[in-house]
């Protein structure tokens, strides 16, 4: 590791909400900075002015607060190295862009979208590997200036060195080597005035003074030119070491995919069904690294402290949607209940109200069963507030316990009930073991009936828990609409 400052960075684009990738590469950025001392920094790359969405830059930054790896230097909390936007600097990209064509390490180019297209056309049609043939490097002088004279939309091109293996060592790949005759001139200023990627990144990651850059694998192919681009610069003093993460396959083992409905790849989609987000970060922290002991339940400072990028692998790491319900289940165990009836209140549909001094009970019930916040209100209502008695569920249920032993228990439900002012959790217990003293009913034969006539289903939770909830007004409607349907009454 160098003798300098570790200065990371995570540089989104806000052209879409904050995608489960770029997640795990900010992770990835920030537990590397922690793990050396260093720096880890958020730096937004706006220039691709037609594709920004409204709140983007926002969703990024919001969510890496709920995730809990804030940075240290982003446009909310600038340091010493700003702009922290790259639409704040366009000046310094435009005057470095024009001291190259100066120094005749970049040029002009006039083509328009149409040239392009033929010069692509030609070197598919001949078998060539379509790039640019550099007409616009061949020029003289007399026609630029004629051209720049009549206004004509110029672009600028960085002239690639010639006969040249663009070197460097990937920190997770290895050794990379590529011939620049496999390469084109690249554009590093559009037309317009804005920079192109490729060549911002150079720019801010200089300025900032990055010394590692952790990303996807489909940057590989944009490292070449940066690297040329840093030494037409003559950024090369200031060295960066490059790694690149391999890509997140989903289930079909594809490469994740916008176009996946079924898989939920946005952190706020998470944020919003209540997920715990030191569970997410956990997740993705084993989207391609891992502990040497296999250790799968993690802390962020467990993370930080064993972060090795030599365990980052090349392979493609897979998004296993169950390993994630049940790391998340894992967490919302371990909290306390007061903790967790704080947490989970926020995500309670207000239809639940109706449960009123007994919600806190009914949630505990699920504390140890949900996977996330959202999921106790489909919990609740199926096993509470969707009572259907009628002929059809009552035929399924005398087949398990037969007529007259169901009739039997739940008749003597009924006259228990009539001894108790109103169901407790301190009493419930009692009415079901005076039920049973009545009957003398084995366990089967006793809790099938009794259950059904609470929620009207076979299993469920605990029987004390079903009367409380239910209460005995709604018990002994339930009793006597299953009577009727009986003819028994």
């Amino acid at each position: 590791m160098s003798e300098s400052k570790v200065r990371t960075r995570y540089a989104p684009s806000p052209t879409g909400h904050f995608h489960i990738g770029g997640a795990r590469t900010a992770l990835f950025n920030y537990l590397f900075a922690k793990h050396h001392d260093g720096t880890f920094i958020v730096r937004i790359e706006d220039t691709d002015t037609k594709r920004n969405v409204q709140g983007g830059i926002d969703s990024q930054l919001d969510n890496l607060m709920w995730l809990h790896i804030p940075p240290d230097e982003s446009i909310r909390n600038p340091g010493n190295t700003p702009p922290y936007i790259q639409s704040a600097d366009l000046q310094r990209y435009q005057t470095l862009a024009l001291d190259l064509v100066k120094q005749n390490k970049a040029y002009y180019c006039f083509c328009t979208k149409e040239d392009l297209q033929k010069q692509r056309e030609y070197a598919l049609t001949h078998g060539l590997t379509p790039k640019y043939n550099r007409v616009c490097l061949r020029l003289t002088p007399e026609e630029i200036s004629q051209k720049i004279k009549h206004n004509t939309p110029a672009a600028i091109r960085l002239k690639m060195p010639d006969n040249s293996v663009i070197k460097w060592h990937d920190l997770i790949r290895g050794d990379m080597a590529i011939p620049t005759s496999a390469l084109t001139d690249p554009v590093i200023l559009k037309s317009d005035g804005m920079p192109m990627y490729n060549f911002a990144v150079v720019v801010d990651d200089f300025n900032m003074k990055i010394t590692h850059v952790l990303r996807g694998e489909e940057h590989l192919s944009n490292t070449p030119y940066q690297i040329a681009i840093k030494k037409a610069l003559g950024f090369d003093t200031q060295p960066i070491q490059y790694g690149h993460l391999s890509v997140i396959n989903d289930e079909t083992g594809k490469k994740l995919s916008k176009r996946n409905l079924l898989l939920k790849q946005f952190i706020d989609d998470y944020k919003n069904d209540g997920y715990v987000p030191e569970a997410l970060i956990n997740f993705l922290a084993l989207l391609g690294w891992s502990m040497p002991n296999g250790k799968e339940v993690l802390s962020i400072h467990e993370m930080i402290r064993h972060f090795d990028i030599d365990r980052i692998a090349k392979a493609p790491a897979f998004f296993d949607q169950r390993k994630l319900l049940w790391l998340s289940n894992q967490y919302i165990k371990t909290m306390s209940k007061d903790i967790y009836l704080t947490w989970i209140k926020e995500y309670v549909d207000d239809s639940l109200n109706v449960l009123q001094d007994k919600l806190d009970q009914v949630l505990l019930l699920f504390k140890d069963q949900i996977s996330y916040a959202r999921e106790i209100n489909n919990l609740i209502i199926k096993n509470f507030l969707s009572t259907q008695i009628n002929k059809e569920t009552l035929t399924t249920a005398i087949n398990v316990v037969d007529r007259n032993t169901f009739i039997k228990c739940i008749k003597a439900l009924k006259e228990v009930l009539s001894l108790y002012t109103e169901i407790t959790l301190s009493n419930a217990d009692n009415i079901v073991l005076d039920v049973k003293s009545k009957t003398d009913l084995d366990k089967k034969a006793l809790y099938f009936p009794l259950r059904f006539v609470a929620i009207a289903k076979e299993h469920g939770p605990q029987m004390n828990m079903l009367f409380y909830v239910v209460g005995k007004i709604q018990l002994l409607k339930n009793i006597d609409m299953t009577l009727s349907l009986l003819n028994a009454k």
